[in-house]
């Protein structure tokens, strides 16, 4: 039996500071290390499993302590012949002396790639440790990947000027072989794996192959993700496109406007459960919840459909991605609220169409509410939006939190939608009719939406995602 090989190992490096263990956190999906607010938080190298294999390849992050007061070291051992063994030789002194021994011993004897990070918020000529810390580096000798942290929310391709920034600034040193924006808080998987490649791309000979081994137990498990993702997000559709709730012949008022609450907290605790469940996939803590209240008046004293005309105008929600559906009957009114997924649908309606998501003829033993085929593919949309919202929340900023959907997002969503609505249509049909969907039509409608959310993806980091496709 022969044995494993040497594990493949990253160094994550940067000047004091800057956030490595906190995207460490990020890319481990765990708590690790310390995060506070100040210097030289990290006093050790630590290694971590990032990745594992089937055939006992590994590949380790090393979350290592912060580069400080590099202007005076580099300028203090740069005339030595061998700068790196004077560094290692020398004594302990001070925390920033100590702290820049240990991150070059790690790099020296146990890194095959240095991950260095840069605060992006920063004008590379401002960050005045970036050249020193360079020159350090070079001596070292191991290729660099830079990635930029603190980029902020999630942007669209073209916007990432400062990315570009830094690459004409970091040109002149060879030993940088890369550019890539990954923040702690808001990268997306994708983006990882664009990072994992890239190290490939930078080693040779058998340390290549056992790269590209990892690159793939890494795809194959974030993938499973992205597949059970789907899985859940389909069978909550599925669900609501069969759910109904019955209305006693010739009731109205109060019985008709409970139904109606009725149905919308199925809905809303059914993408409640899709969001928490996307939240334990994908290795975070945490639950959603989110209100927002927006009112309705005047509505159809009609025992099979709701009037359209008669419905009173109501605020759109204040955010798509964030905005909810619940019923709360009032007197001679309704309102929503308290929920996440349907308020953006409301404030994309208008009254018209809000009332048409009420669809209430039912013939059978009686008339019954339920989700119109608009509705049904408005709400695929708004979950495919959690589910990315999700896909970019890095554990390094803690317990999930909601956030407003960029309105890109929004944009390409709207329109992966838009041309498979007839699939779509399709599916909510298919689930009406006869017996409850099972597997099959499950993950029939998993890959339809795995589909376009891998398109949208795939438009978004156009070198990310087109291995996803």
């Amino acid at each position: 039996m022969s044995e494993a090989p040497r594990p493949l190992s990253l160094a994550l490096l940067s000047h004091t500071n800057v956030g490595k263990t906190t995207l460490a956190r990020t890319l481990l999906r765990k708590d690790v290390g310390e995060v506070l607010d100040q210097a030289h938080v990290t006093g050790e190298a630590t290694a971590h499993t990032l990745v594992e294999g089937r055939g006992g390849e590994r590949l380790l992050l090393w979350d290592t302590p912060g580069f400080g007061d590099s202007v005076r070291l580099v300028r203090e051992f740069e005339v030595e012949a061998d700068p790196v063994a004077a560094i290692l030789a020398g004594e302990d002194g001070d925390r920033a002396r100590s702290s820049t021994r240990e991150a070059v011993r790690c790099v020296a004897e146990e890194c095959d790639v240095v991950l260095y990070l840069v605060n992006a918020t920063e004008y590379p000529q401002d960050a005045g440790y970036v050249g020193p810390e360079m020159r350090l580096l070079s001596w070292l000798d191991k290729p660099v990947l830079v990635l930029l942290n603190q980029t902020g929310p999630p942007r669209e391709a073209e916007g990432h000027r400062d990315e570009e920034r830094w690459r004409e600034h970091l040109e002149p040193w060879p030993v940088v072989r890369r550019v890539l924006g990954l923040d702690a808080f808001t990268r997306c998987w994708v983006q990882e794996g664009e990072l994992l490649e890239a190290v490939a791309a930078v080693l040779e000979g058998e340390r290549r192959e056992l790269a590209r081994s990892c690159v793939e137990a890494w795809r194959e498990a974030r993938l499973e993700v992205f597949r059970s993702s789907m899985e859940v997000v389909a069978a909550e559709l599925l669900r609501t496109a069969r759910d109904e709730e019955p209305l006693v012949e010739g009731a109205w008022g109060n019985d008709k406007a409970q139904a109606m609450k009725t149905l919308a907290r199925r809905l809303e605790e059914g993408s409640e459960g899709v969001v928490d469940r996307l939240i334990s996939l994908h290795g975070l803590d945490g639950r959603s919840s989110i209100e927002l209240r927006t009112a309705l008046s005047d509505f159809s004293s009609s025992a099979e459909k709701l009037a359209p005309k008669r419905w009173g105008v109501f605020g759109g929600a204040a955010s798509g991605l964030l905005g909810g559906l619940g019923a709360d009957v009032a007197s001679g009114g309704l309102s929503f609220g308290s929920g996440m997924v349907l308020g953006a649908l409301a404030g994309g309606f208008g009254a018209a169409a809000v009332a048409r998501a009420y669809n209430t003829v039912r013939g059978r033993d009686g008339a019954s509410v339920r989700w119109s085929e608009e509705v049904l593919s408005r709400t695929a949309q708004e979950l495919v939006l959690r589910y990315l919202s999700v896909a970019h929340f890095g554990r390094g900023r803690g317990a999930w939190r909601e956030r407003e959907a960029p309105a890109f997002w929004r944009k390409g969503v709207a329109a992966a939608v838009q041309t498979r609505q007839v699939y779509l249509t399709g599916s909510w049909r298919d689930a009406r009719g006869g017996e409850p969907p099972g597997q099959a039509a499950r993950s029939s409608l998993a890959a339809l939406l795995g589909g376009l959310t891998r398109e949208v993806l795939a438009d978004f980091y156009p070198e990310a995602g087109s291995w996803i496709v």
